[in-house]
């Protein structure tokens, strides 16, 4: 099977296969956010500090001066006496205007179901987000991986026809001399 058409259902394929995987991966990490939501607690924590985003080309050159978005914010809390620390990119539950990038005291929510997970967001929040975030691209993927499919099995079998047809001239015998000779009657001779 060569040829363009090949090519382009092998880009699509790979395509639908990434997005498949980002999709799913997405769609887990959201039901694992539902589990945690049925877990969850809450403490008073606070903000360590927050990454700057910054708009980058190649070459790591900032592009526009007012881009520079708080996206990873790292928090401490204690849980019965334990100080832990985690990382979250959102920071929805600032316990004063300004808390999650002046340092300031934030609501922290914290599961240990399925695993040990802590967000300065609702865990039932996050979970519909992310579900909604991976819903698209594992549509996506998946149609383009059955489209896909279906375009190789038909190339498939437009290939598996033309071989047929080919192997049959260089035999020198054609369809109806692989059919046994019949006797023909012929009624008033």
């Amino acid at each position: 099977m060569d040829g363009p058409w090949a090519r382009v259902l092998a880009f699509f394929g790979f395509l639908g296969l990434l997005a498949t995987v980002t999709g799913g991966y997405r769609c887990v990490m959201g039901y694992t956010y539902s589990v945690a939501a049925q877990h969850e607690r809450t403490t008073v924590g606070r903000v360590v500090s927050a990454a700057l985003e910054r708009a980058v080309g190649w070459r790591n050159i900032k592009l526009n001066p007012l881009a520079d978005i708080p996206t990873d914010y790292h928090f401490v809390f204690s849980v019965n006496g334990v100080k832990m620390d985690d990382t979250d990119q959102v920071c929805s539950t600032p316990l004063a205007p300004g808390a999650c990038s002046n340092k300031s005291p934030v609501l922290v929510y914290y599961s240990y179901q399925p695993y040990s997970n802590a967000r300065l967001e609702d865990f039932a929040v996050a979970s519909r987000n992310t579900i909604r975030s991976g819903e698209l691209p594992l549509a996506i993927g998946l149609a383009l991986l059955v489209l896909c499919c279906t375009g190789i099995f038909i190339l498939a079998r437009k290939n598996k026809g033309e071989n047929d047809s080919d192997t049959d001239a260089e035999r020198g015998t054609s369809k109806s001399d692989d059919v046994p000779d019949a006797i023909h009657i012929v009624p008033g001779e």
